[in-house]
Parts: structure tokens; C-alpha cells; sequence
């Protein structure tokens, strides 16, 4: 935290100093808004976030079948002999090994899903970050910040390019 605002005060005192030799231009952009509202990143959202029910899904019904099994294993285990009940117990441990495999293969936080979100997303993150910079070149922008990060506490509204941005992107 500490480091982010010593980063603030240097830009903004290397700004202050600029702006006695030229025009200082300050903007911003909510890139959150961006995402909501850029039609191609909701498309993207949308396809993942149906790859991520179907996933979901799966290992939903991967965890019910577990619990079925286990349910089945306590109501017969008097009835079992040693022989069967290991038999039973061996055959859920490969099913808990498998449901385990699946959900660090596809939902872990290097898996197919992360993986996925970020094929789907990177092109357009690149696109709204061409975006940002067309429109800053053009208007002659000296700095452009971002509100999702919720670094910026307070900025007139008509330092607001998110608007701009949307219109560059949507051609």
C-alpha cells in the first residue's frame, strides 16, 4: 500500500513539475465498466461462463455420486462382509482420487478453467488497452488512471474517457 501511494506522489509530483513547460491532461478510465459494457468482452464472459456451468456440472454430479456411494457403504455395512466392505471403500477412494483430479485439472487456479478465461480474455483486454492509448495519443492525454482498481478516491466526472473508450472499442 505504501508503495502505491509513493508511486501516486511521484507521478503527480513529476506531473506538477511538467506542468510549468506544458498542458497537463488527467483522465480516466473504469475499465470494470468497460467490461460490462463492451459487447465483445460480454460475449466472452458469456461463453466461459457457460464452459464453467458444464464444468460445474460435472463435478456436481461427481460429488453427488460420491455421497450416494458413501450413503450406500454406511446403510449396507453390517450386511457386508470385510472382503466386500473393503471392496467398497477401495472403489469410493478411487472415486474421491478422481473427483480430486478433475477439480485441480479443470477448476485449480492453473487449470483448464483459469486457463480458458484467460484465452478468451486476453485479445480483448489487449484491444481495450489499444483503445485506451488511440484515444490518449488523439487527445493529447498526459495520464490515464483506472477506477476498478479503487486507487482514484475522488476525479471530476469529466475526467471520465471510459465513455470514449466504449465508442473506440464498439466501431
Amino acid at each position: 500500500m505504501r508503495k502505491k501511494a509513493f508511486v501516486f506522489a511521484l507521478i503527480f509530483f513529476g506531473l506538477s513539475i511538467s506542468a510549468f513547460s506544458q498542458d497537463v491532461k488527467i483522465g480516466y478510465v473504469d475499465t470494470q465498466r468497460l467490461k460490462l459494457e463492451y459487447k465483445e468482452f460480454a460475449e466472452a464472459q458469456a461463453k466461459f461462463e457457460r464452459q464453467m456451468a458444464k464444468w460445474q456440472a460435472q463435478a456436481d454430479s461427481m460429488q453427488a455420486e460420491l455421497l450416494r456411494l458413501q450413503e450406500d457403504l454406511n446403510k449396507q455395512r453390517l450386511l457386508l462382509s470385510e472382503e466386500k466392505k473393503r471392496e467398497k471403500e477401495q472403489y469410493i477412494l478411487e472415486k474421491q482420487r478422481e473427483y480430486q483430479e478433475f477439480a485441480t485439472k479443470i477448476l485449480g487456479q492453473e487449470g483448464e478453467a483459469a486457463k480458458r478465461e484467460f484465452e478468451l480474455s486476453k485479445p480483448l483486454i489487449e484491444k481495450i488497452n489499444a483503445a485506451i492509448k488511440l484515444v490518449a495519443l488523439r487527445e493529447n492525454y498526459t495520464l490515464i488512471l483506472d477506477t476498478a482498481g479503487g486507487d482514484i478516491l475522488y476525479a471530476k466526472e469529466e475526467m471520465d474517457i471510459t465513455d470514449k473508450i466504449l465508442e473506440e472499442l464498439n466501431q
